[in-house]
């Protein structure tokens, strides 16, 4: 076994390294919250089930050549609604 003047000295440097915990600097901004009745965009998250969303629905949204599937999604709604109401009006 060969002597190693630094082992010690090593050794205690990296205890002590180790034993301080390590924190992030703080940072001075803070974050606002949003009024309660905010809704980010002024969307409603839905779930649909795995196969429609990224095969159907990703589908028609290329065959409609929609910008993304909230576009073709929100279009389609607005269309049927439209429909809706002509036909209770008759």
């Amino acid at each position: 076994m060969a002597f190693n003047p630094n082992k010690d000295k090593l050794k205690q440097s990296l205890n002590e390294a180790l034993s301080q915990s390590v924190t992030p600097p703080k940072s001075n901004r803070t974050s606002k919250k949003a009024a309660s009745n905010y809704n980010k965009k002024g969307r409603y998250p839905f779930s649909l089930h795995h196969d429609v969303r990224y095969d159907k629905l990703e589908e028609l949204v290329e065959y409609h050549q929609a910008k993304s599937a909230s576009d073709y999604l929100e279009n389609l709604i607005i269309r049927e609604w439209e429909r809706m109401q002509r036909k209770l009006k008759k």
